[in-house]
């Protein structure tokens, strides 16, 4: 079944129920950690997880992918520090950057704190709304490039200015 790719705006609330509910549906996680200590102050954590890997990230210069399978233990740490906090502070522990995946396809895709994808099935779309989630307050957005529209590529800055630009369309107090 296709997946379509929504970007979700900030609510404590419905982002928690959106991140348990992918919990329980995917089987393992990413974990992306910059080089600096800034951003990476969960990194001891992960990869003291049981079966993890490592690999440098091709994504951003000095920057690591911890992937691993969803053990309660990686669950759990996922819940506390994938959350985002409530104060509108960013806290030394928490998650950067983060996917969580099932078999090979990603579900829920978290950067730079705060700036949610969804990428979900019509059967998963449904099963949030019966939980009262407003998936229809979601803006689809499409990676497909247009017909006739040939994609430039891009590099580290290019991806810098998107999620930046994201941020200021969808969380106007986070510039």
């Amino acid at each position: 079944m296709s997946r379509s790719s929504f970007l979700v705006k900030h609510t404590p609330q419905i982002q928690q129920s959106i991140l348990d509910f992918y919990l329980k549906k995917a089987d393992k996680f990413r974990a992306y950690f910059p080089g600096g200590e800034e951003l990476s102050g969960s990194r001891p954590d992960f990869l003291a997880l049981e079966g993890v890997s490592v690999q440098p990230w091709s994504g951003m210069a000095g920057c690591i992918v911890v992937e691993g399978t969803l053990t309660p233990a990686a669950r759990a740490l996922i819940r506390e520090r994938g959350k985002f906090q409530e104060d509108g502070c960013y806290h030394p522990l928490q998650l950067w950057s983060y996917e969580l995946v099932n078999e090979t396809e990603v579900l829920l895709r978290i950067t730079d704190f705060s700036v949610w994808m969804v990428l979900a099935t019509l059967d998963e779309l449904q099963s949030l709304e019966k939980q009262k989630i407003p998936v229809s307050e979601w803006q689809e957005i499409s990676f497909e490039p247009e017909e006739g529209v040939t994609p430039l590529p891009m590099d580290e800055s290019d991806l810098e200015q998107i999620t930046q630009a994201i941020k200021e369309a969808f969380f106007p107090k986070h510039k």
